[in-house]
């Protein structure tokens, strides 16, 4: 059987290639690994090879070939991986699971069975609802963290829209658990946290192919499946996507077609006069981004305030581990892309600060973060968010 990746490559691009690159991957022939930084890495399929090397060197844009077998990395990468898990595991299981693990990355599985039990045993401090169902039928799961005292105040939190980013939810997570039993820090505020947004990719992470990116849908009469779901969102949607199914920011056949993007958008909708904050945690590159993601020239509405509440969260991340994230613009930042979460609750819900939260590291490890990284990156941005909701 043929492995998932088997003879993909993984390219290194000199600092003049962005524009290039960027052609590339909404022409579905090519995945960025990375958006920050001079260089880009990107994974190249064996059937694009030839064709992104002539419009490299067509272009006069040099390249370093980093990993020649993808498949074979990766699977080295999960057997060395696989003999750390079992001791962890035995802390989560169907029967009881306290608390998010702190050792390895949960599957779904424990993930829903850790959300069943802080249900079950902190009733005055959370309430946890499913908000729909994803194209195969998974629960997407909207944990409320209650405040001790009447508000009329709301922070959202998202994550786990792309599935290869393993350390968003399992921040989120410990995210939920430090608010539940640390009560002053919310007491006035009501937390909505959705961990695993895109469940069906996430699963498939773990069975098949590790860097997936997309949720699962059936794209009828096309060889790729899945919708890029930070694409899919009703704002100037199109803009920075891609129309092709085998890209990996593929936009889908209309904003909103699927089901995961329309539970997001139904349950952020009922909040829509309350929320003040909306926090979608992404990896990687530790960056704090604010909108707009679908234009460089035009400017959002409260830039200076959403820079300077940034700026309070980089600097309470900074003092909590030393781990340096900077406050950029989406677009300029990284790249011009539309039909994004923080795009849509900034012009859809006029939610006064939006931002993408681009999680640990900065490339070294990439999605194939090590485990380690858990806990110190749950503690700086548990750190960071109580000194915005402060503000």
């Amino acid at each position: 059987m043929c492995l998932p990746n088997t003879r993909h490559q993984v390219w290194r691009v000199g600092s003049r290639g962005s524009n290039v690159v960027q052609q590339l991957l909404v022409a579905g022939m090519l995945d960025v690994l990375n958006h920050s930084g001079s260089s880009r890495t990107v994974r190249v399929p064996p059937e694009s090879l030839t064709e992104v090397k002539d419009a490299l060197q067509d272009a006069g844009i040099p390249y370093q070939v980093l990993i020649h077998d993808l498949a074979a990395h990766l699977q080295a990468a999960d057997e060395e991986g696989r003999e750390r898990r079992s001791a962890d595991n035995s802390s989560c299981t169907v029967s009881s699971c306290p608390a998010p693990l702190n050792t390895h990355y949960m599957t779904f599985s424990q993930m829903e069975w850790y959300l069943r039990d802080v249900n079950t045993s902190s009733p005055t401090r959370i309430t946890v609802s499913s908000i729909g169902k994803s194209v195969e039928g998974r629960n997407i799961w909207l944990a409320h963290i209650l405040p001790s005292q009447p508000s009329d105040k709301a922070v959202w939190l998202e994550a786990g829209l792309h599935a290869r980013e393993w350390i968003s939810p399992a921040v989120a997570l410990h995210l939920i658990h430090h608010m539940i039993t640390n009560t002053s820090a919310t007491s006035s505020v009501d937390v909505f946290i959705v961990p695993m947004a895109n469940p069906d990719g996430y699963v498939y992470t773990w069975i098949t192919d590790r860097l997936w990116r997309k949720n699962r849908r059936v794209n009828g009469g096309a060889r790729c499946d899945g919708v890029d779901l930070n694409r899919n969102w009703d704002s100037h949607f199109g803009v920075g996507a891609s129309n092709n199914p085998c890209s990996e920011v593929y936009q889908g056949p209309s904003a909103f077609s699927e089901p995961e993007t329309k539970a997001l958008r139904d349950a952020m909708l009922k909040l829509k006069d309350n929320l003040e904050l909306v926090l979608a945690l992404h990896s990687y590159g530790q960056d704090l981004l604010y909108p707009w993601g679908w234009s460089t020239g035009e400017e959002a509405p409260g830039k200076h305030d959403l820079i300077a509440i940034g700026q309070v969260f980089t600097q309470a991340v900074k003092n909590a581990t030393g781990t340096e994230y900077a406050v950029k613009n989406a677009a300029e930042g990284y790249y011009v892309a539309s039909g994004a979460t923080d795009d849509w609750a900034m012009e859809a819900l006029h939610t006064k600060y939006v931002y993408t939260l681009e999680l640990r590291d900065q490339g070294r490890q990439g999605f194939l973060l090590e485990p380690a990284n858990i806990l110190a990156c749950s503690e700086e941005i548990w750190q960071g968010i109580t000194q915005v909701i402060k503000k």
